[in-house]
Parts: structure tokens; C-alpha cells; sequence
């Protein structure tokens, strides 16, 4: 049986960036990279800061919400997840970042 994490590794998509897997581990409770990351925080105002483990001092930003979350949806396309993968995947992403993947298709 295929689990969510098969369908998510980033050994399925060789030209995901390390930077996107250090974030999914951190989604998924999984270590894809070396370092890890030890803390990840979405900011009201639109950014994403992240602190690697084994790293003294304050978070640094890596990405704007806007493009993590379209990058986070375009994954669950590209892995062709199913109607409940999504909602697991998706409820993940929320619980884990605050980041709701549904709402891109609530507008327009």
C-alpha cells in the first residue's frame, strides 16, 4: 500500500529543491535533509523563517508564503494525490504551517 510520505518523498521528484524538502520533512515529521529543520514559522505579514537543527541564534527567512503554498499545491498535483491523500496532505500542511492549501481555489 502506498502511504502519503511515498507518494510526497522527494526521491519521486529529482528536481525538488533541498530547500522544498527540508520544508516537507518538516510537514511530514520526516528528515529528508541534512540538517533537518528545527523550527519553521509562517508571519502574519507573509514570510516563512526557518532555524536548521544544531543552528544557535534567530529564525531566517526562506521563502514568501504566497510561493510556498503555490509550490506546496503544485507538489500534491504532481504526485497525483487522491481526494483523501489531499485532505490528509493538506491538513497536515495546515496544522504543521498555518497554511491552507484550499484557498487558492476559493477565489476566482
Amino acid at each position: 500500500m502506498t502511504t502519503l510520505h511515498d507518494r510526497l518523498a522527494p526521491s519521486r521528484f529529482p528536481n525538488m529543491s533541498l530547500q522544498l524538502a527540508a520544508i516537507l520533512g518538516f510537514v511530514l515529521e520526516r528528515q529528508y535533509t541534512t540538517p533537518a529543520l528545527a523550527e519553521l514559522v509562517v508571519t502574519p505579514d507573509g514570510h516563512v523563517l526557518a532555524r536548521p537543527e544544531g543552528e544557535p541564534g534567530p529564525l531566517a527567512h526562506i521563502v514568501a508564503e504566497a510561493n510556498l503554498r503555490a509550490n506546496l499545491r503544485r507538489l500534491g498535483m504532481a504526485a497525483g494525490l487522491d481526494d483523501a491523500e489531499w485532505k490528509e496532505y493538506a491538513g497536515l500542511v495546515s496544522r504543521r504551517l498555518g497554511i491552507d492549501l484550499q484557498r487558492e481555489q476559493l477565489s476566482g
